[in-house]
């Protein structure tokens, strides 16, 4: 039970600095969501209880370091904290509910799942920062959500390969309330 816990926090903690520092992943201005693969691999795996505090603690921590959604206007940099979060939390507990039944191994499946939920990230990051925040312009929706999920759907399947090898024990059976 403890040795689940380390693993899970290992492996949030290898997927934020992967997505935060490491350059090698970044596709012209787009980079890919290793905490949100991470979110949906633990949703479709352990269930939506364990996909929803993933996503929670991976979405704050990448809102206190990363800084949040960052925008520029006129030269000025602004940071909106807490925009990760609530959509990575949603996320998790959706791919938990929503897990029962499909084929985990295939990779089809697994493209169409992040597909669709990286764009959900983005629909939601785009009205949360629209609501909270005031401006934000649509064309955000083509230019960084549309290709951010295509990216992360991609490199998604890999690194579930990489996650569901370096994890062996994750694939068991969760008893839901």
């Amino acid at each position: 039970m403890i040795i689940d816990k380390i693993v899970i926090a290992a492996a949030v903690i290898i997927s934020y600095f992967i997505q935060a520092s490491v350059e090698f992943f970044k596709l012209g201005e787009i980079k890919p969501d290793f905490l949100l693969i991470l979110t949906v691999f633990f949703g479709i795996f352990r269930g939506d209880f364990t996909g929803l505090w993933i996503g929670f603690f991976g979405g704050l921590l990448q809102d206190m370091n990363i800084g949040g959604l960052d925008v520029y206007e006129g030269g000025k940099a602004q940071y909106f904290l807490g925009i990760h979060a609530l959509p990575k939390t949603i996320i998790g507990y959706i791919t938990g509910k929503l897990a029962k039944g499909i084929n985990k191994d295939s990779n089809f499946i697994i493209f169409i799942i992040i597909l669709s939920l990286s764009l959900l990230k983005g629909f939601l990051i785009f009205f949360l920062v629209a609501i909270f925040h005031g401006n934000i312009a649509a064309k955000a929706l083509f230019t960084i959500a549309l290709p951010e999920a295509i990216y992360n759907a991609v490199i998604g399947i890999f690194w579930f390969r990489m996650l569901k090898w370096a994890i062996p024990h994750i694939d068991i059976e969760v008893k839901q309330f």
